[in-house]
């Protein structure tokens, strides 16, 4: 037999967990069972057991993956970008958009899944590190207008970094909270109820 290349092993492990994730979406995370992935990938179950050891591995993976996208999304976002300047991005990035609406119903599991509750407990921490260190050269842009900070990184205090370090993770936390009340709100909502809340939660945050 064949050994499979590394772009066939990639592409037939991203078929694993999209079809893991519509399964999850589907049915739950607790009623879906291996049987239920095999079916849905198409593949042998030698072949999902080569890549994964369970139904637990293929969701770590799976948000290792969207978190992994968000990463290379705000990395590519313009150095000074805001608060409104991300939820923009997320809001009209359709795929992002999906990862998020479909992460934040398998994570409402974990009141009641602990194999989710393991999965998904360092989410929001990891967020939370790559929205402040986005926000990090905004947060020295805001903080110099105000005189709060040198300008000149050479010149700045260690009381000024911690403060620039401080901005940036408390704007973070507020872009979050607002962030997940839009996409618990517009959840349900119509395509015209969501632009509406998108609207509103533009103009909770900062420029």
């Amino acid at each position: 037999m064949p050994r499979l290349t590394d772009a066939t092993k990639a592409a037939r492990r991203a078929q694993i967990i999209e079809a893991a994730i519509d399964c999850f979406l589907d049915h739950g995370y607790t009623n879906t069972s291996m049987s239920d992935i095999i079916k849905a990938s198409g593949l042998s179950s030698g072949s999902i057991y080569s890549h994964f050891s369970g139904k637990e591995d293929i969701l770590i993976s799976a948000i290792n993956e969207r978190l992994n996208n968000v990463k290379e999304l705000y990395a590519a976002l313009p150095e000074g970008a805001g608060p409104q300047d991300i939820l923009e991005t997320i809001y009209t990035n359709q795929l992002v958009n999906e990862n998020f609406s479909a992460m934040l119903r398998i994570r409402l599991e974990s009141l009641h899944a602990p194999e989710v509750a393991r999965a998904t407990t360092d989410i929001i921490p990891l967020l939370q590190g790559i929205i402040t260190q986005t926000l990090t050269p905004w947060a020295v842009e805001q903080l110099s207008v105000l005189h709060e900070i040198d300008p000149d990184p050479a010149q700045r205090t260690p009381e000024q970094e911690a403060l620039i370090t401080d901005y940036a993770r408390d704007t973070a936390d507020a872009f979050m909270m607002v962030f997940q009340g839009f996409m618990l709100r517009s959840f349900f909502g119509t395509p015209e109820e969501k632009e509406h809340l998108y609207r509103v939660a533009l103009a909770l945050l900062p420029e």
